[in-house]
């Protein structure tokens, strides 16, 4: 390779990016000059159609041009995805018929990312051209006429002949990876508990490869004890996530390839078989694949809701009450403009792993994070950046929450993951319908968002995404459950809906959307239920407070848990005077509590109200919310929504108060009850609950002024705590604990002949905790 042909190809290969762009008029001819050595970039001048093309123009190179004057095609995408092939050779002066094929069967590189060119990419093609590269300074003019992609001719025609011909009618499965295979014993290895991967390439390559219609990928594992599995397969671009200082960039790093990601949880050998559809095709190919021999111990890390006692959770059986944080974004406008936080960078996942750190040193388990266009969400309007409208996934954010996922489960740390988030259902609230692919304003099938909820094209691309979530993350320990709504009742399908119609949109009956909603719900909790062997939870979610979620659909048997909100202004009847009221009632309401149902009650918004309140009232909130979700036998602590304020306050002291409270024990049992206590103080009003089971009482004492506004400091020295007045005979110990540090202040044993038992709590400023034991220990 001479001088000159080296600083050609380096000329291609790094100076793609200093482009100097030409766009041709109408009429399609023009004299171009050239900007070298930058690269000259001309764009056709008409639409582009998408799928294979051929680019063609009548290229006239004048004398005194530069002798290494090279000329090549280009196609992107509408976000700017470059594809790029350069004709071989150079251009000297005279006249140059140019035509140049743009197929996935053609040499097209990704640059600067490293994308595969195939079938898909051709089908997001939005815009091409030609571009002209030297290594010289030149500004001559170079004549372009005609300048124009068209589609290209048959695949037969293009060079397909014989065995490639009969491999694209039929389809095949080329390059098949298998994880942890060795030649030795021809067999794959993974471990329990980790995930094992298979990945592979198509051919053809679907164009749109997130339609199970155009090809389908499924493995079926029949594990060692018998039983048969059915893991989705789904496409994956690797990404590569980096930081751009004010936001994190995502690019492609690699091929597109379909992959089959699934954690065995059983030592001993898998059978494994594939099973491929290609559209058009009579019938599935199926292929058996060597064994997976699986090493380790029995393993089930899983988060699902204690059979025992279907009121709380459990992992692999032991008891699991999840401490947690509302994550729901990287930043919050509405903390920045009422608590006077300043609003985080947009930056992915640069910032919510720091954030994950900081609350798993706290003592936090669990998270919950949206789905949501500005943050997670895989299917948006295609003009938003990273998105490409329906039925296309935005794969930077499917490679964030990979991260996220991974990161949190290094630390520990769950994830409520919520799937739709309820503005973009809704009309009136929270309004992104009119962003929403599916909105016909913007290209989609639907005229109004309460046919996302009964329309069969809306319900297929349900089902495509979910296949999708679901095969890319439903083997993760890491996601604690799949939340089908946040404030379902703030959809057009919702309360809301039903009693504040649209003008203009037809007017359903309280009696339909009712039916619709229940119906919905049932319909997608079963689809989420087959297709997640792991068995991770369902559930929904209302705004408001307890009194707001349909019963009919909390009692549902594929809702395992229910989510709400419990924001004091929304309260119903004058019900709950604090946060404490209020989240004891949830449960233990007589009227209205939903504990009646048997299922985990989670509390996945508070903090005063939805627009906040006062600091005062926040850090009162922040530090007895948990203790009172604790004695109400809620199924997890409650979750804080104002996330910014707690970190950049650095107020984590209540998530590791409660952490350590709770360090063995387990509020399960068929006679485990709260209980209401009698408190009497000098110094004021005394809330006092506790979670009884036989043997042992975990409580809860809070000055009653304090809880509800966060400005009362007085001293409780004197305080008496009424346990019962039948309480048998016996020994007792009691551990008074600090409820802000989570640490034993005072031990007491008392030796107790039977019937009335009063405590009495060491002096305490705002709220105390208590264990109260018989001295056996029994739990």
């Amino acid at each position: 390779m001479n001088s000159r042909t080296r600083l050609l190809v380096a000329t291609q290969a790094s100076l793609w990016l200093l482009l100097a762009t030409v766009m041709l008029p109408a009429a399609s001819a023009l004299d171009v000059s050239l900007q070298s050595p930058l690269t000259t970039v001309v764009h056709c001048p008409a639409p582009v159609p998408a799928g294979d093309l051929v680019i063609r123009a009548m290229v006239v190179i004048p004398a005194g041009a530069p002798e290494d004057l090279g000329i090549g095609a280009f196609v992107s995408d509408r976000h700017g995805r470059w594809f790029q092939q350069c004709r071989p050779g150079v251009l000297g002066p005279g006249n140059h018929a140019i035509s140049i094929q743009v197929t996935a069967n053609e040499n097209f590189i990704g640059e600067p990312d490293h994308a595969a060119w195939n079938e898909s990419a051709a089908a997001l093609t939005a815009q091409a051209g030609l571009f002209l590269w030297s290594a010289s300074g030149s500004h001559a003019l170079v004549h372009i006429e005609g300048l124009i992609a068209v589609a290209a001719p048959d695949f037969t025609s293009l060079g397909l002949e014989g065995e490639d011909l009969r491999s694209r009618s039929m389809g095949t499965l080329r390059d098949l990876r298998l994880g942890g295979f060795a030649a030795t014993d021809g067999l794959a290895h993974g471990r329990t508990g980790e995930r094992w991967t298979l990945d592979l390439d198509p051919y053809p390559f679907p164009v749109n490869p997130y339609d199970p219609q155009q090809f389908s990928l499924d493995a079926v594992f029949t594990a060692p004890d018998g039983r048969e599995m059915s893991v989705p397969g789904f496409v994956r671009q690797p990404m590569r996530l980096s930081d751009r200082g004010d936001r994190e960039d995502a690019r492609p790093d690699g091929p597109s390839r379909f992959e089959v990601r699934f954690r065995p949880r059983l030592p001993g050998r898998y059978h494994v078989r594939l099973r491929a559809h290609w559209q058009g095709a009579a019938d599935s190919q199926e292929t058996a694949l060597p064994d997976l021999a699986v090493e380790g111990q029995p393993w089930d890390g899983y988060a699902r809701v204690d059979k025992g006692d279907p009121r709380f959770f459990e992992v692999d059986g032991r008891f699991f009450w999840p401490i947690g944080l509302n994550l729901n974004s990287t930043f919050d406008t509405r903390c920045r403009d009422r608590l006077g936080t300043v609003l985080t960078p947009s930056r992915g996942t640069l910032a919510y792993l720091p954030r994950l750190q900081r609350f798993a040193q706290a003592g936090g388990d669990t998270v919950e994070i949206w789905m949501a266009s500005w943050n997670l969400s895989l299917e948006w309007r295609g003009d938003w950046p990273g998105y490409f409208g329906v039925g296309r996934y935005n794969e930077g954010n499917a490679a964030r929450l990979d991260t996220i996922l991974d990161a949190a489960w290094a630390l520990g740390i769950r994830v409520n993951l919520v799937l739709n988030n309820h503005g973009t259902a809704s009309p009136s609230l929270d309004r992104e319908w009119k962003d929403n692919p599916y909105n016909r304003v913007n290209g989609g099938p639907l005229d109004e968002p309460y046919e996302l909820f009964t329309t069969p094209v809306a319900l297929a691309g349900q089902e495509r995404i979910r296949r999708y979530i679901i095969a890319r993350y439903a083997d993760h320990p890491a996601i604690f459950g799949w939340k089908l709504w946040s404030e379902i009742n703030l959809t057009a399908v919702g309360e809301s809906q039903r009693q504040r119609p649209r003008e203009g949109v037809p007017l359903a009956s309280n009696e339909e959307r009712h039916a619709t909603l229940v119906h919905w719900h049932e319909n997608a909790a079963a689809r989420w239920h087959a297709l997640d062997i792991y068995g991770h939870g369902v559930t929904t979610h209302w705004s408001g407070d307890y009194h707001r979620p349909e019963r009919d659909v909390v009692a549902l048997p594929g809702l395992d848990y229910v989510c709400i909100d419990a924001y004091l202004n929304q309260r119903s009847n004058g019900q709950g005077e604090s946060l404490a009221d209020l989240i004891y009632n949830g449960t233990q309401d007589p009227d209205a509590g939903l504990g009646k149902y048997g299922k985990p009650l989670v509390v996945t918004e508070y903090g005063a109200t939805f627009q906040a309140g006062t600091k005062d009232e926040l850090e009162a909130e922040l530090a007895s919310a948990a203790w009172a979700g604790m004695v109400s036998g809620n199924g997890t602590s409650p979750m804080l929504w104002w996330f910014e304020w707690v970190d950049q306050g650095d107020r984590w002291k209540s998530y590791s108060a409660i952490r350590h409270f709770l360090v063995g024990e387990d509020l399960r049992g068929k006679q485990a009850h709260a209980a209401v206590l009698g408190a009497t103080s000098a110094a004021g009003s005394i809330w006092a609950r506790a979670w009884a089971r036989p043997g042992r009482m975990l409580g809860y004492l809070a000055d009653v002024a304090w809880a509800c506004t966060g400005t009362s400091h007085v001293q409780h020295a004197a305080a008496e705590l009424f346990i019962g007045d039948q309480v048998a005979a016996g020994d007792c110990r009691v551990e008074w604990w600090d409820a802000d540090l989570g640490m034993v202040i005072a031990n007491q044993t008392i030796h107790h002949p039977g019937g009335r038992l009063i405590l009495k709590p060491p002096a305490f400023t705002h709220h105390i905790a208590f264990k109260l034991m018989r001295d056996t220990g029994a739990r």
